[in-house]
């Protein structure tokens, strides 16, 4: 029996809406949105059904403003109920939400068995996503410990290749290719959509993007003759392979579309990867308040079908609404007419429906591409279009005379016969292209924007704007373009930069893991013990002698502990430092050890416990003041895991003619020697100084 792909999920119209659950709790990537439910969602026409070529719309709210101290801008966020592990999935998207600061929208899956309490267990898989004016997709995975993405096999701009959990959430992830100027946003709008797609086996998942105008016939005609990925060429992105089992990392998924606002991916780059903060200081304040700006904040999709690898056989494309009459027919591919790109290997009996044809073309009427320009569609501006000059203006204008005026800025734009330059959109925003209706002046077959708000008398306006200027002048300053004024923009994607990495939306690292700590802070400071002992020049007392060194230890956040001070009685030694950690304090080596003495103990005992530094008893300690010894020592910081090591440097030894050996850990036998050595030494002198008068 012949292998091949064989479709068991299509989701589409109303079987879409009965598939798919609506999320209505608070953001888990913080934003500022509120989702609504079904119910709500239909009543506030935010989803809705075409009834011409049975698509489903998904957007938010564009007609309400909002306090920044309210939930959000009303949305949708819909989950399959179906999981899966493998398939080739493919989604025919007639238009996604514009390039529109605020915006974050994304078609996407993860593991959501329990709500997601296991994420990132599963993992999280992001087939398209953007934020804000972005040009370009970016394609994610967030995986459990230990996954990264392969070096080779893709024709996207790779970013971070460990896909495993971080500090900043964003896991590995892709953009499309600089070449590929339509895979997102605007320019994906102005050419019809597209195709998204993902092939997902026990080797690797690999994912495409086709614009409408190249997607292949077996896609096109995919429930006849099936989907053949081998013929599509080098995928965009690669997730898996040898370096990420996609059979430990990837499984249950359930696919997500949604729009959000702002959050943790449009709020935390607003002005950084953009100019949106010249809009409004924040994302939450621009959304609240510009609810226009997302008319084109919408999902129109044509269909999302799920294929499985196997044997084929008989299969059965889910029928049309009842409302739609589809009439139902059984053939063979061979009965089937197949464009002729596309050769049956195979021979299968289906039940089809007569499936509607779906929308294909939104695209203006013009060149798609024009030298290194892609169009973006058609744009309105509230304010006339204030980031644009005047270039050039003539009887002879079309979208080509106009590209060519605007070499090296990045934005054409073109009403009727005149045209205008710009290096950022400012407030000008995507609408519906069929709004853009005016001929070119110069080629009556493409279009040249159109008029808002008013009835369109071809040339009008034109003859307004131009009746005090010279041809080609560029005098034309932006504050003299009317409102009512919409213009066909083109765009230079070519060097559109990656967008900034994403955060994942399934879940956060603190949700699920330790997260790993910042490096340990090292730090060097002083110390010094104050220790008692026996006074070597009078065995009857005892003194105080301070101890002092450096110690070099890891600041971890440990808890720091309270300054100590005092006296202490015998036995005993202070610390004194101000707030260090408890591993400072313990850091000096201590020992402890008994001594006799002439009744110098607080009650006349003659033995005494003492607690002294290490270091102190196993150094000969030499200083001119008898009751203050302050060796100096450094702290050597250990291998992680090891005891301390502590390597004493003492001072220098004066001249024996004016130092004094202490034997601060003597036994009683070395003591009664160093007496002897000390009433030798005082023996000398005065046999000295008796000398020297004697000579006198």
């Amino acid at each position: 029996m012949a292998l091949g792909y064989s479709l068991t999920a299509h989701y589409g119209g109303q079987g879409l809406l009965d598939s798919f659950s609506f999320f209505t709790g608070n953001d888990p990537s913080h934003g500022f949105v509120d989702y609504q439910s079904k119910e709500d969602a239909l009543a506030n026409n935010l989803v809705s059904i075409g009834h011409d070529y049975n698509n489903v719309r998904l957007g938010v709210d564009s007609n309400n403003t909002y306090s920044i101290s309210d939930k959000g801008r009303p949305s949708v966020r819909l989950t399959s109920h179906d999981t899966f592990t493998h398939g080739l999935f493919i989604a025919d998207i007639y238009h996604m939400p514009a390039s529109t600061c605020g915006t974050w929208p994304a078609f996407w899956a993860f593991n959501n068995q329990d709500d997601g309490a296991n994420w990132p267990a599963g993992g999280e898989i992001e087939i398209i996503e953007g934020a804000n004016t972005a040009e370009r997709n970016l394609f994610s995975t967030h995986t459990t410990e230990g996954c990264h993405a392969p070096r080779d096999g893709f024709i996207g701009q790779q970013g971070r290749k460990d896909c495993s959990p971080d500090p900043e959430n964003i896991g590995c992830n892709y953009a499309t290719p600089a070449s590929d100027t339509t895979s997102y946003g605007d320019a994906f709008n102005a050419e019809g959509g597209g195709v998204y797609a993902l092939k997902w086996d026990s080797q690797d998942l690999k994912l495409w993007h086709f614009p409408r105008s190249t997607i292949p016939d077996n896609i096109i005609y995919g429930h006849v003759v099936g989907p053949d990925p081998s013929s599509w060429g080098p995928p965009q992105a690669v997730f898996g392979g040898s370096s990420c089992s996609p059979d430990t990392y990837f499984y249950n998924l359930s696919l997500v579309l949604n729009i959000n606002f702002c959050g943790d991916y449009a709020g935390n780059i607003w002005g950084k990867a953009d100019q949106c903060n010249l809009l409004a200081p924040t994302c939450e304040e621009f959304v609240a308040n510009n609810p226009e700006s997302f008319q084109e904040a919408y999902w129109d999709i044509n269909y999302i079908d799920v294929y499985q690898w196997g044997p084929l056989s008989n299969m059965t494309i889910p029928p049309l609404p009842s409302d739609s009459a589809p009439s139902v027919t059984s053939s063979t591919i061979s009965d089937t007419p197949a464009p002729s790109s596309v050769i049956p290997t195979h021979t299968r009996t289906i039940t089809l429906s007569t499936v509607r044809p779906t929308e294909t073309d939104s695209s203006l009427a013009g060149p798609a591409t024009i030298n290194d320009y892609t169009v973006l569609g058609c744009f309105q501006s509230n304010s006339g279009y204030p980031s644009f000059s005047q270039a050039a203006s003539h009887p002879g204008m079309d979208n080509e005379v106009c590209v060519g005026h605007c070499a090296g800025k990045k934005y054409a734009g073109v009403f009727e016969d005149t045209c205008y330059c710009a290096d950022n959109l400012g407030d000008a925003r995507a609408v519906e292209n069929s709004m853009c209706d005016v001929p070119c002046s110069g080629n009556g077959h493409e279009v040249c924007g159109g008029h808002f708000g008013s009835t369109r008398k071809h040339g009008a306006l034109s003859l307004m704007l131009n009746s005090t200027l010279p041809v080609n002048s560029s005098t034309h300053h932006p504050r003299d373009i009317p409102s009512s004024v919409l213009m066909t923009v083109y765009g230079n994607l070519t060097d559109e930069p990656m967008p900034p990495p994403a955060p994942a939306m399934g879940g956060t690292p603190k949700d699920s893991y330790s997260t790993i700590p910042a490096p340990n802070t090292t730090v060097t400071t002083g110390i010094t013990v104050t220790y008692t002992t026996i006074c070597s020049t009078n065995l009857a007392s005892l003194v105080e002698v301070e101890y002092s060194t450096t110690v070099t230890y890891e600041e971890c956040g440990c808890t720091k502990s309270k300054s100590r001070t005092g006296h202490h009685s015998v036995g005993t030694a202070n610390h004194t430092m101000t707030s260090l950690p408890p591993q400072v304090i313990t850091a000096v080596p201590m020992t402890t050890y008994a001594e006799t003495c002439q009744a110098c103990g607080p009650h006349g005992e003659s033995t005494v416990t003492l607690t002294v530094p290490k270091a102190v008893v196993t150094k000969v300690i030499t200083s001119v003041a008898v009751h203050t010894v302050v060796p100096i020592i450094t702290y050597t910081t250990p291998t992680y895991g090891t005891g301390a090591v502590f390597t004493p440097i003492p001072k220098p030894t004066s001249s024996p003619s004016n130092a004094m050996p202490l034997f601060s850990d003597a036994s009683p036998g070395r003591r009664a020697a160093a007496a002897l050595e000390m009433l030798g030494w005082g023996v000398a002198v005065w046999f000295g100084l008796f000398g020297f008068m004697l000579v006198l």
